[in-house]
């Protein structure tokens, strides 16, 4: 149950973002709003560079962590700010750097610290799981399939291979990343035939996750 539970998270989280934003730019007054608040979101930036890009990856970080919050939603601020580009690197690497805290917090603090911030039946369930499964691939269906806070803690307690996690960390969020760029550039542009694409190509990518996890594991 909490499996699944988590599962159908992942595409509800993914589904309202799309929807919302979709929302927003199908509507000329949402989006001049949205618009002029990110303009404002921009001048604060520009007036100190440094300060907001450790922000935005500090946040990137924060959501690669914990449950209750995406750094998504920033994508567009970002892209404003610093260019499609930048924005890709800067958010593929808050979620590397937050995967591997997560991971060093299941590691070296131990399952009762993890079990805190994900829960006991959670780790449980998903260590009952993976059992023996611990080849590459699995590892790297699993960081596709599931929420992203989950695999950094659970690996770290289970004291799976670093390196083999970082990898299968990197891989997955890289497509992530790309979609969640395109989604906010396709928002600023106001764009909802592009983004409506960019939505569906990412929902099928994580039902293919999905699926590929259910073969695996059941």
């Amino acid at each position: 149950m909490v499996i699944r539970d988590s599962l159908q998270r992942r595409f509800l989280v993914i589904g309202g973002f799309i929807i919302l934003l979709g929302l927003i730019a199908a509507s000329e007054t949402l989006h001049d709003r949205t618009a002029e608040i990110i303009v404002w979101t921009e001048a604060l930036i520009e007036r100190a560079p440094v300060a907001g890009l450790v922000v935005f990856l500090l946040l990137a970080m924060l959501s690669a962590m914990v449950a209750f919050f995406s750094s998504a939603v920033l994508a567009p601020v970002a892209i404003y700010a610093w260019g499609e580009g930048w924005t890709l690197v800067l958010l593929w690497l808050g979620w590397l750097f937050g995967g591997i805290a997560s991971f060093c917090v299941g590691r070296y603090f131990g399952r009762s610290v993890a079990a805190t911030i994900l829960g006991e039946d959670k780790i449980s369930d998903w260590q009952e799981a993976l059992g023996e499964r611990t080849r590459f691939i699995h590892i790297l269906i699993f960081q596709a399939a599931v929420p992203s806070e989950i695999p950094g803690y659970l690996l770290g307690v289970l004291r799976y291979r670093f390196r083999h996690y970082l990898a299968a960390l990197a891989l997955t969020e890289l497509p992530y990343a790309v979609a969640t760029v395109y989604l906010g550039a396709s928002f600023l542009e106001g764009n909802s035939s592009v983004f409506l694409i960019a939505g569906v190509g990412l929902i099928i990518v994580t039902a293919a996750a999905l699926r590929m996890h259910r073969q695996y594991f059941g």
